[in-house]
């Protein structure tokens, strides 16, 4: 890969501190890990499904054969909104725990690194994602990811839903220390929970590859998880039990992650904000409406990339123009969503023509942090016009 030269003017810098343990099998090796940490007292945080599993159960005796005194919460949900956050802040003042593990698809691990931040920070939960500092940091994070998709497991940022509105929190004190990541535990996720979770790892890939942030350390990461979840994302949802699917869409969440975490992601997740929570989508789902239709738009503003892109995914674009470039980009990505059954235009989710405008501003007043990281600015008109395109499809 050619470093672009552009990367002549500007420095960037790389930082992912978590320590990673991947590979099948490897959830044998926590009570290893847990011999790194110094603990009496220790938090598990899951969803009321992944509590009921076999490799929860196998978690907790890993701390009770470690002599800690154990909490458990067990309320995290997809999307999780203020009064679960509060719940969560009432155990972990209480609990005071001096470990953490969340152990879950992305909202779950997002909540660990939440519950590790509020167990010394004592300020309104919900304050943390309104500006308020977090001014200490908490107690080691060790992620568990039973979900491949969000890249959570390795980045300091936590997701939730305020009155409605999708509200990030970006904090180093939220990077965890562990990420212990074992395909076998997303061999039981459903076939919709699979195509949700793993479009968003393909569009986490994308977008960091596009972002004006973007540098050789990340492309290089991003590049091989597109790769990754274009060869394996369609077999994982087919067939659950396909060990080597899961083990590469593992790696794609994973190098996705390290490498959003670093750049920052773009319009498609902005433009997903402005109807997932209203139309109770998966995040990932509504976020891979977004991305071919960005792919197009983008495309002219970054040929060189988007050739790139093009072909960590399998595609030939050679002796194509950017705009026939981002085109087969979109296509492909087409062809992927259409295999996982997911909805490829804003009609299907029942939103009318009369709603883009209010759409395009919502974007603009509280999501305009991923405007500003896309490559190509779009005006209002823009962005109306790529919200129309969405809407009646290609």
């Amino acid at each position: 890969m050619s470093i672009s030269l552009d990367l002549l003017d500007r420095a960037f810098a790389f930082y992912c501190p978590t320590r990673i343990v991947f590979g099948i099998g490897s959830l044998s090796r926590l009570p290893e890990e847990l011999k790194k940490f110094s603990f009496k007292k220790a938090l598990l945080v899951s969803g009321p499904r992944v509590s009921k599993t076999n490799a929860y159960a196998l978690i907790k005796e890993c701390f009770s054969c470690a002599g800690s005194d154990l909490s458990e919460f067990t309320m995290a949900e997809a999307e999780p909104d203020i009064e679960v956050l509060n719940s969560l802040a009432g155990i972990v003042r209480k609990s005071q725990p001096e470990i953490v593990v969340g152990i879950g698809g992305g909202s779950t691990m997002d909540l660990s690194k939440l519950a590790s931040a509020l167990s010394v920070n004592e300020k309104e939960p919900a304050s943390y994602f309104r500006g308020e500092k977090i001014s200490k940091k908490g107690p080691p994070i060790i992620t568990i990811p039973t979900l491949a998709g969000t890249g959570s497991e390795v980045t300091p940022i936590s997701v939730i839903v305020d009155n409605g509105v999708k509200r990030a929190l970006f904090n180093n004190a939220l990077y965890p220390a562990l990420a212990l990541v074992d395909p076998r535990l997303s061999c039981t996720a459903t076939p919709d929970a699979t195509a949700s979770a793993g479009i968003d790892a393909l569009c986490h890939a994308l977008e960091s590859m596009m972002s004006v942030d973007s540098n050789p350390i990340s492309d290089s990461l991003s590049s091989k998880a597109l790769g990754l979840a274009c060869a394996y994302l369609e077999r994982a949802y087919c067939n659950g039990g396909d060990l080597e699917a899961r083990a590469g869409l593992s790696a794609a969440s994973l190098l996705a992650g390290m490498a959003f975490q670093a750049t920052g992601l773009c319009l498609p997740h902005g433009i997903a904000y402005t109807y997932a929570t209203k139309c109770s989508m998966p995040h990932g789902s509504s976020v891979s409406l977004a991305a071919p239709y960005v792919a197009i738009f983008n495309a002219p503003a970054i040929p060189a990339k988007t050739r790139i892109i093009a072909s960590a995914m399998g595609i030939d674009a050679s002796g194509a123009s950017p705009v026939e470039a981002g085109f087969e980009i979109a296509s492909k990505i087409f062809e992927i969503m259409d295999t996982l059954g997911l909805p490829q235009t804003l009609d299907e989710l029942g939103i009318n023509e009369s709603e883009l405008e209010s759409m395009v501003d919502d974007l603009l007043t509280n999501h305009y942090r991923f405007v500003e990281k896309n490559p190509r600015k779009p005006s209002r008109d823009d962005l109306l016009d790529l919200y129309m395109d969405m809407h009646e499809g290609l």
